[in-house]
């Protein structure tokens, strides 16, 4: 379930790591953003047919990595707000579900399309145990059980008090439990995973 694995997938897939810093990726920077653009470029000059991130957070740069890149790309399952606020009827609420909620500004919303009339709700994942250890600290033994009780603890607190109808996992890290959600829950569920099958339909009906 996680896009980092080409097992995810039952198509073929290609991988392009780009270096720098986590915090300009999630602050903004030129230099990232170009280097995300060349990246795309690369990925097309060997024949991949369109992109998807590997992390929420890059929605900050959607519009140049599809625009300048020449790939259909969704940089972060974000993009997919808009059409979950659509699928259902722009009535209740989306749920986005982020590694960490301090983290997540507006900017990264907007870029991907959200406006004032789309509702949410935002739940991080900062103060689940494991989810800390692991990704936030950069522990190095993931307990899956441990991280799967963490991730429908933060589902529970984000659909308590409030009318969510669908949820969108901002965190590519979290597409895994994605079947766990909706099988405790029962809403739906959007992740980057989404987003790569429906490109890949798209490229191939």
């Amino acid at each position: 379930g996680d896009p980092g694995h080409a097992g995810t997938f039952d198509f073929q897939v290609h991988y392009e790591i780009v270096d720098g810093k986590f915090s300009d990726l999630i602050n903004g920077s030129d230099e990232i953003k170009q280097k995300l653009v060349n990246a795309v470029r690369n990925l097309k000059g060997k024949g991949v047919k369109a992109v998807v991130g590997d992390c929420g957070l890059m929605s900050l740069y959607q519009q140049e990595m599809a625009a300048e890149g020449g790939l259909m790309t969704i940089s972060s399952s974000l993009v997919l707000l808009p059409l979950a606020w659509q699928l259902i009827g722009k009535k209740g609420s989306v749920g986005i579900l982020t590694g960490h909620s301090e983290l997540l500004k507006e900017s990264h919303l907007r870029a991907c399309g959200y406006d004032d009339s789309i509702k949410i709700k935002i739940q991080g994942m900062q103060d689940e145990p494991h989810f800390c250890e692991v990704v936030i600290h950069g522990g190095s033994e993931l307990d899956v059980n441990r991280m799967r009780a963490d991730v429908l603890s933060a589902v529970e607190k984000l659909t308590a008090d409030s009318d969510v109808r669908a949820l969108v996992i901002e965190c590519s890290n979290l597409g895994t439990f994605s079947a766990d959600i909706y099988e405790r829950f029962g809403i739906p569920v959007f992740d980057i995973v989404t987003g790569a099958k429906l490109l890949r339909y798209s490229l191939n009906p």
